[in-house]
């Protein structure tokens, strides 16, 4: 983890400190956003926009337009348009699909899969490449604890990044890959 990225977290914890005692302070949410920007991935900026929406009503539009255009570039598309319904109507509910792990106020709903609530995106990205290079390098522990992670967390979308990549280089999935495979598409038809 690099210094910036270090200082960047630490930044973002000073602001949500501050934050617990202030919620209604935008100036306060404005400044976590920007932190949370300067950290990897989307879910920290998600989560704070989250909070953002979800302390401020339609009286607030123009905070919440100003937050979600710095939010927007990393967010994607499909985020962007989700909290864009919310810029000028009441405060985002508490409990909202749009929440993450990072989020202060509010909090992940129940229709969020398992895998979003247990671990974000960012962390299945960062998963899949750890476990391909396990896979390139032959490193068979590495391996096993990765579909076994993948397996407890439901993490499809790490191990389909994965086998994606697999198939791309050879015909079939190693045996305990397809195993795997198999459990997890068995526990999303259960679902």
């Amino acid at each position: 983890m690099t210094n910036h990225c270090l200082s960047g977290r630490s930044e973002f914890r000073r602001r949500t400190r501050a934050l617990l005692k202030h919620q209604g302070d935008a100036a306060l949410h404005l400044a976590r956003l920007h932190a949370a920007l300067q950290l990897d991935g989307v879910e920290p900026v998600q989560g704070a926009l989250a909070d953002l929406f979800g302390s401020f009503d339609e009286s607030a539009a123009a905070l919440k337009a100003q937050a979600l255009q710095l939010a927007t570039p990393r967010l994607g598309a499909r985020n962007a348009r989700r909290f864009q319904a919310w810029v000028a109507a009441k405060a985002l509910p508490r409990i909202t699909p749009l929440a993450t792990r990072w989020s202060l106020f509010t909090r992940a709903s129940a229709d969020v899969s398992t895998r979003a609530r247990r671990c974000g995106a960012d962390d299945s990205r960062a998963m899949a490449a750890q476990a391909l290079r396990a896979w390139e390098q032959q490193e068979l522990v590495a391996q096993e604890q990765f579909l076994h992670y993948c397996l407890s967390c439901q993490d499809r979308l790490a191990f389909m990044l994965v086998r994606r990549e697999i198939l791309k280089r050879q015909r079939t999935l190693p045996a305990g890959w397809a195993a795997v495979e198999m459990a997890l598409q068995t526990e999303s038809a259960s679902v």
